[in-house]
């Protein structure tokens, strides 16, 4: 299998409709409604939920299929004496830039 570009392959139930992106909470596993509230809501819990979805995603998918010009990198560190953790995620874009903007460059 090759890489497969398509948004909901990386989130499910992706959507749009030209003008909104959206998709169930429950695409993303370590969401939850309160963290995603628009009014109550903690945007550093939901951008950890999503960043950690997209990680999962890269780390299933074979070698051969991921994307030569995106890379995604999780790595976890603990403090045991704390009872913490700490992840770092590094996404990696290979862009070039044309007449109209900057764009990732194509799977070939």
């Amino acid at each position: 299998m090759a890489f497969d570009p398509l948004p909901p392959s990386w989130i499910a139930s992706w959507s749009e409709d030209g003008t909104t992106v959206s998709f169930p909470i429950a695409s993303v596993p370590e969401l939850t409604a309160a963290e995603a509230d628009a009014t109550a809501g903690d945007i550093r819990k939901t951008l950890f939920a999503i960043c950690d979805q997209l990680a999962d995603v890269w780390y299933t998918q074979a070698t051969a299929d991921r994307p030569a010009y995106m890379t995604i990198y999780r790595s976890t560190s603990s403090d045991e004496a704390a009872g913490t953790e700490t992840k770092q995620y590094v996404f990696r874009f290979t862009t070039e830039v044309a007449a109209g903007g900057r764009e990732v460059i194509d799977e070939a």
